[in-house]
Order: C-alpha cells, then structure tokens, then sequence
C-alpha cells in the first residue's frame, strides 16, 4: 500500500506503538532512554499484547503498565503515557488523576487516544483540567489511529466481542447500534491509516450492515480530506499530490457480513491454528493449555504464546493436524542428531575435539529455545488428541465435509444417528453438526428438519439457534454457501502412512502419548475445498465478471459524494477483506491460500475472532430474541 507495501500490517501498527512510547517525532524527552508509566484502559492494553511484551516495553523505558481503572500510586518525578479509547467514562478518570494531590499523580502527562477524539469529550479534558489547575502538565493530545488489534502480519481484529448477536438482534437499541457502527467504522479508519492506504470500498448492495458501514467510513475520509487538505490525504497514503498514486496502486477493501458464510463458523476444523483456537480457546495469541502432572492430581494449567517469535506456529499454523505431527517428529529427530554429535565431541582430548566441542556449546542456547519450543508445541498436540480421541472428531469432520457432496438423505440419516448415538461427541458437537447441515441444505424437508431439532433437544441440546438459523433463511431466502472440491487427490495425501513412524522418538515428556492416537488421525481424508469468500474476492478484484456488478463502488479520493464513482477496471493487486460479525481462522488461512497461488497480498480483518462454541451462543441467544426471551447471556 502506496509505499509501505514491504510492511505487513502487523509491523506498521508496532511502529506506530513505539513511536507513541518513545514520543521521538515530538521532541519532548530523549526516547526509550527516559523512564515512564504506561497507563492503559482493556482495550488498549489489549492492542498492546500482541505487539510488546514486557520486555520489550522495558526497553521502551516504561517501567510499569498499568490499568487507569485501578488505583495508582503517585509518581511524581515521573511522565505518564495514556494510551486509551476515546470514551466519556476515560476522560473521567483522567481528570480525576489531574487532580488527585497538589501535583496529580505524574510530573507531566502525554495523552494518546486509539482513535479519533469527538469534539465534546476533548473540550470535557480541557475543562477537566483547567479545573483542575493541571493544564501544564498535560504535555500533549494527540489521535493514534491504532483502534484494532494485530494478531499476526495479514490479520487484524477490532476486537469488538458479540457483534453478530448486537447487529441482528431486535434487542439492540438504535441508539447502541449506531454507536457499535461508529466504532467498527473507527477502527476500519485506524487500519486504512496505519496501513497508509486509501482504497475503493465494495459492499455487497443487498446487504444494508455493510452498505452503512462503507458508506460511513467513505463520509469519515471525505470529512477528514475536507478539513485537513493535503496533510489529510498523507495519512492515508505517506505521501503528498501525485505521489500518492493512481486508481491501479490502491488496494481494494472487501467489506463482507458473516452471513455470506456462516457455515465456516460452525464447522469442525483440522488445521493447527483454527484447531488450537476451537478446541483450546486461544485469545490474542495466547493459549491455556491442561498438562496432567502424573501424579493424579488435577492438570495444571500452562499459559503459552503463539505469535510472530514462535517460527514453529508461523510455519506451519495453517497446515493440517497430521502435518503438524510430521513436522514436529522432523525437527525433535534433528535435535536428537545434535544432541548425539555433542556428547561424542566431549569425550576426546584431540585438539580438534576440543574446537568441536566450543562449537557445540556455543549452540546450546538456540538448541535449548529449540527444545523449549517443541516441549510447548508437543504439549498443545497432546491436548489437541485428547479432545480429537474423546469426542471422536474424526467422524464429525468427515460427516460434515460430506454433507455438500452427498445426498440430502444420506446426510440426514448420518446426524440422526448421531444425535443418538451417547457415545459420540459432546452435545455442542452435536449442534454444530446440525447447523452445518441445515446450512449445507437450507431446503431439506421440514417434517425431517422438526425431528432432527426434536432429537437435538433430547439430549439436552439448546434448539434457539438453529431456530434462528431457520428464521434467517426465511427472511432472506438464504442460499447456503457451496464450496466446489477440485479433483481427489493432494488434501487427503497428508493423513496417510507417512505419518506411521512419527511417534517413535519423541524426546520430551510427551514420548509415546502420540501413537496411542495415531489411529484417530491417520485415515482422516478431507477434500480441498476453496471457500465462497475467495470466489468473491477473486471476481471484485478482476472486476470483469457479472458479480462485480452486484457490489457497491466508493472511491472516497473522487470529489463527488453519494454516487456512484466511476470504476477502474484494472486488476487489484492488494485487498483488504473485512468481515462484519466475526471472523475464524479457518477463514483467513483460506484467504491468504488464495492469494499466495494467484499472486495477490491480501490483508483479513474482522470484528472479533470467533470460536464456534461462542457462535453457537450468538445464535441461541438471537434465537431466544427472536422468540421474545428476554436480556441475553454472552459471557
């Protein structure tokens, strides 16, 4: 994007962060060298995760991170960062700090707002602090334009829980809704500034959520062009006039709402990253993980972070399970050969040996965080077949990979028999399974529909959301989202007896643990399959095809508003696909498949990342809505 395009989205965020910690661009201390309090809210601190540990903070000069809710002790001989949202309740409290004591909390205070500041809250701190007889420590106010989160180089949330429930429920105030729009259209602002991208905005025309929030955030670039000229447009493009770039130079920005395809947001899945975050939780690249301590006492609880430094999870997060077990036999099977070579280089008095030997021990540090690593990824896989052997996931995943291909019958007969049977996973499995059918097969009888849903209920199954499911499909003739399966063959080649010998040598704790759930694995054959996400994009970004015609076109760097732009019909190179309701990993992996093989660079957003287990939940309790059940419990 423009020419910031070697910068992932990831890298140019942290930049932004550490320029913010560091205030260089402003002149007011000496950088990283003067020590400081970072003062955060959750969201912030949220962002912050991802992108800087402690360590790396330290190194920043901030000595302590700590939350503006809680009580703080003064500090003041030192600066203070705020690094919060813009919202009345944080103004508030900053105030308050302005005035705790005779000097406030900090000698100076450097106020720093993820997001554009409203006009009425920046005149609320002003006031707040002329009261407060406090406005010459405030050092300065200055809009990041950060409000997302970067998870890793080519995704990004907003972080924004619950938002399919929140804009699908007759629950929602308009007054609430309208502010929950504001804020995705915030933070699709910050991404688009951090990102120096001024794009073309597409929305599917028949889809009013996405057609308001395109149309807003168009209106937010215009105003922001308008007020602020030329220094306006830099912030979108790092670059001044002409510089900036043509039509052909700008990125595309698909924005998509979740229900173009719910069906990848209930489905089982089988590769590391979206396994990890289905079965084990994972939340802003953290993951908990039970690591039973042989001694019959409850499993401890061990706290891992998979991000950018873990290479193991970079390369092969979007592979599938078997693959992921190869690749970590191969690499404990060349620590093994290492640690050999290193205990023959310590037995001789040869000179020659002895340079050997120094070399060895040189190493040791890399093969020691080598080892850590492979401990931590051999635990996770522990905990991924435990899960996969207890709630026999193999028959669940090959099921529903069936249910596009086969006949409805058959498909029916497959999840009745399921639902039955008390020995087959748990009762949320058991949902998911029926929502991915009904999905596959929007059309299937009703009178059979009624006993799956009957037999769903049976055995304790909450039935709301495939009512709203089947409420959705009324109100909009929903089609269900067909993938196409290319010819057999590749995808079902990673399961298979190349992954017989890989247990046979495992050094860490987890020896032996995998063979015993080899068999679980091993003949898992699933078809490829190219999602209908990537269909869509790769027709909007060679907009020549009838489906280009069906989607909105904004150019906010056109003078004219509230038309129609005029469209380039020239081929996008780079897009940006943001999904409104939530967004997995399955999704994303996808996404950047498609790219990598057709040569583009593309960039997934969404609003939250969501697990299927709190999907599930979203559509129960939009199904309790809609049958007038009252205040909704998303916890």
């Amino acid at each position: 994007m423009a020419q910031h395009s070697a910068q992932s989205i990831q890298e140019l965020q942290k930049g932004q962060i550490t320029r913010m910690l560091s205030l260089d661009s402003q002149g007011t201390w000496d950088g990283a060298t003067t020590f400081k309090v970072l003062v955060h809210d959750m969201f912030c601190r949220d962002v912050i995760g991802p992108l800087l540990n402690v360590g790396a903070l330290r190194s920043q000069g901030v000595t302590t991170p700590m939350s503006l809710h809680h009580d703080r002790q003064p500090q003041p001989g030192v600066p203070a960062i705020y690094f919060v949202e813009p919202t009345e309740e944080n103004i508030k409290r900053i105030v308050e700090d302005l005035e705790a004591g005779r000097s406030g909390l900090y000698e100076s205070v450097y106020i720093n707002f993820a997001s554009s500041v409203p006009r009425h809250l920046l005149e609320q701190l002003a006031k707040g602090a002329l009261n407060a007889g406090a406005a010459n420590r405030v050092a300065g106010v200055f809009d990041r334009f950060v409000s997302f989160v970067s998870l890793s180089p080519h995704l990004f949330a907003l972080n924004l829980p619950h938002a399919y429930w929140t804009l699908h429920s007759p629950a929602t105030k308009d007054q609430y809704l309208s502010q929950y729009i504001d804020r995705i259209v915030d933070g699709l602002l910050s991404v688009l500034i951090t990102a120096k991208a001024l794009p073309i905005i597409r929305c599917q025309k028949s889809d009013p959520v996405a057609e308001m929030i395109s149309r807003k955030l168009d209106e937010r670039i215009r105003e922001m062009k308008r007020t602020g000229g030329s220094s306006a447009l830099e912030l979108f493009t790092g670059a001044r006039g002409a510089e900036a770039g043509g039509a052909g130079q700008r990125p595309l920005l698909c924005i998509f709402d979740r229900d173009v395809d719910l069906a990848s947001m209930v489905n089982h899945t089988w590769t590391y990253q979206a396994m990890v975050q289905d079965i084990l939780g994972m939340k802003l690249n953290k993951v908990v993980v039970p690591e039973d301590s042989g001694d019959g006492k409850e499993p401890k609880k061990t706290t891992y972070s998979v991000d950018e430094k873990d290479t193991f999870w970079v390369k092969h997060g979007g592979d599938e399970f078997p693959d992921v077990m190869k690749a970590v036999h191969e690499v404990n099977e060349k620590f093994n050969e290492k640690r050999q070579q290193m205990t023959q280089s310590s037995g001789g008095e040869d000179p020659a040996d002895s340079a050997g030997l120094a070399s060895a021990f040189n190493a040791l540090p890399e093969m020691m965080e080598q080892k850590r690593l492979m401990d931590k990824h051999t635990n996770m896989i522990h905990a991924l077949l435990e899960a996969f052997k207890g709630r026999d996931l193999k028959n669940l995943l090959e099921m529903e990979d069936n249910f596009a291909s086969q006949s409805t019958g058959t498909s029916i007969g497959q999840v009745e028999q399921l639902l039955t049977d008390g020995q087959k996973g748990t009762v949320l499995d058991k949902t998911r399974a029926l929502m991915a059918l009904y999905l596959s097969k929007p059309s299937m009888p009703p009178a059979q529909l009624s006993g799956l849903i009957e037999a769903l209920q049976n055995i304790g199954g909450d039935v709301s959301g495939i009512r709203y499911l089947q409420h959705l499909s009324s109100m909009k003739n929903m089609v269900a989202s067909q993938s196409v399966a290319p010819a057999p063959g590749g995808a079902g080649s990673s399961g298979g007896s190349g992954a017989a010998s890989l247990m046979n040598s495992m050094f860490s704790k987890g020896e032996g643990f995998l063979a015993a759930g080899l068999n679980s694995i091993q003949n898992v054959i699933l078809s490829k399959k190219e999602m209908v996400i990537c269909k869509i994009l790769e027709s909007l970004m060679e907009p020549t095809s009838k489906l280009d015609d069906t989607y909105h076109y904004f150019d906010p760097k056109t003078q004219a508003a509230g038309q129609e732009a005029p469209r380039t019909r020239t081929p996008f190179r780079r897009s940006l696909v943001f999904m409104i309701g939530g967004g997995n990993y399955t999704e994303m992996q996808s996404i950047q498949e498609w790219a990598q093989n057709n040569g583009r660079h593309v960039t997934y957003g969404c609003t939250d990342l969501v697990s299927p287990e709190q999907f599930v939940s979203e559509l129960c309790t939009l199904g309790k809505d809609q049958a007038g059940g009252g205040a909704p419990d998303l916890s």
